[in-house]
């Protein structure tokens, strides 16, 4: 039995003999989970990329797809491998489009990926003052789950991430602070306690809490609030971290939710909701932007930084009765 070769071995035996079209149709049969439909995606013959998967399978020296009746689904090594190459395929054509953007006389591009619940409170005016001085800058702003838009900034399909601070920030990233959030209660405008002052805890008793969910800075604070006071919380049986939905389910005024102040602050401003007049505390949470550590070098971005940072806010005040 010969030794297994080593990662060198096996990312130089993929260098010298796969194809770029070889790595789409690897990415295409994990989507499809159909060797047929995915070799038709990326404009192979079946007999071709039959012969295809099985020469870069033989290259790794393991199967990276499971054969059953109703198609493919990948085995333990293609779940290692798939993501990375599709991040590198992300990041390629990333690359191409920033090329097709210099032709049309964009002077560069910036991809931003944001999370959810900062989004509109840090963005909004900010980004239109920056594209004012750089006209011929192109700004595409991504939104999604905060593990997610890390992956696209490692993988090199963005360029800057708005979220909280990551613990631990990865190996050449920088987060550059922004301002410190807080936590706060929201509920419908017509809210029975909307407009009573010094709550305690107790007094929404009677009331259903949204949970966050796991993986959000909040849902820590959540759970600790609970803890610390010793009391068991009546749940509601949704739990999003969503901005869209938040609103209406708050409407019934029977539903209470704890949310971070910049996303409270924006539904305040559009009237969909109010805070409660409730001390949770002071933890604070960071927002900022995470980046490439050689990104601070470039002057365009270190303006775009700079063009987000801003005074610390007052978080949203309680509505007065």
């Amino acid at each position: 039995m010969h030794p297994a070769p080593s990662s060198t071995v096996l990312f130089s035996r993929l260098m010298a003999k796969s194809r770029l079209r070889h790595l789409q149709l690897l990415v295409a049969v994990a989507d499809e989970g159909n060797l047929r439909r995915a070799a038709a995606d990326v404009g192979l013959s079946q007999p071709a990329a039959t012969q295809a998967l099985a020469e870069l399978e033989e290259l790794l020296e393991m199967p990276l797809f499971e054969r059953h009746a109703k198609g493919m689904r990948l085995t333990a090594a293609g779940h290692a491998v798939i993501p990375v190459i599709r991040h590198a395929l992300e990041a390629l054509q990333a690359s191409t489009e920033s090329l097709a953007a210099l032709r049309e006389g964009v002077s560069g591009q910036l991809r931003l990926g944001v999370i959810t619940a900062v989004a509109s409170a840090v963005l909004g005016e900010r980004v239109l003052r920056f594209c004012t001085r750089h006209p011929a800058m192109r700004v595409e702003i991504v939104e999604d789950s905060a593990p997610h838009l890390l992956q696209e900034l490692q993988a090199g399909t963005l360029n800057l991430v708005l979220c909280r601070r990551p613990q631990p920030v990865p190996a050449r990233l920088h987060f550059e602070r922004l301002r410190a959030d807080e936590a706060c209660v929201l509920a419908g405008p017509g809210h029975p306690l909307a407009g009573r002052h010094g709550l305690v805890l107790e007094d929404l008793a009677g009331y259903a809490w949204m949970r966050p969910p796991r993986g959000v800075w909040i849902r820590d604070v959540f759970d600790d609030l609970f803890e610390n006071a010793g009391i068991t919380p009546r749940l509601h049986q949704v739990s999003t971290a969503s901005l869209g939905p938040l609103p209406e389910i708050l409407r019934d005024n029977r539903t209470v939710a704890l949310c971070p102040a910049t996303l409270a602050r924006t539904l305040c401003r559009w009237q969909l909701v109010v805070t409660l007049d409730l001390d949770v505390g002071a933890p604070q949470g960071e927002i900022g932007l995470l980046c490439d550590a050689a990104a601070l070098e470039d002057p365009v971005y270190r303006e775009f930084i700079d063009a987000l940072r801003l005074s610390e806010p007052a978080p949203p005040a309680a509505v007065s009765a």
